[in-house]
């Protein structure tokens, strides 16, 4: 009777093995089968392929960069000429304007400094909400 339970059992496994094998590579030629309908479509290569880079003549080369210091040369000087602007406009203020321009100066620092303070913190929360 033992003998008969343990090679009904053996069986069973066995037969439950077999099945499981089969369904693994049925799933594995289904695979390739996949695959090989891929390249028929697509071709032997299925990476897309890399755009050709159109190198510009040296002229267009040239007066791009000649535009770009242009521009950059009239940035400085815009710069340069709105902080004589400030300066001249705070020296010709009277002693108590000057002040108040100064402490109104240092109050919009800090509000801007709690500002980033409060946004940094915000961004702090979100992160570790979205944390992977």
């Amino acid at each position: 009777m033992r003998k008969a339970c343990t090679l009904l059992i053996f069986f069973l496994v066995m037969i439950l093995a077999g099945e499981n094998e089969s369904v693994a590579q049925s799933s594995v030629f289904q695979k390739w089968k996949t695959r090989k309908i891929e390249k028929k479509v697509a071709g032997k290569n299925r990476r897309a392929p890399a755009e050709k880079k159109i190198k510009e003549s040296r002229s267009v080369r040239k007066a791009k960069k000649e535009q770009e210091k242009k521009q950059a040369r009239l940035k400085r000087e815009q710069e340069k000429a709105l902080s004589e602007n400030r300066s001249r406009h705070f020296k010709i203020q009277s002693g108590a304007v000057k002040e108040r321009m100064k402490k109104n100066e240092k109050e919009v620092k800090a509000r801007d400094k709690a500002r980033r303070k409060a946004l940094r913190k915000a961004g702090r929360k979100a992160r570790k909400k979205y944390k992977k």
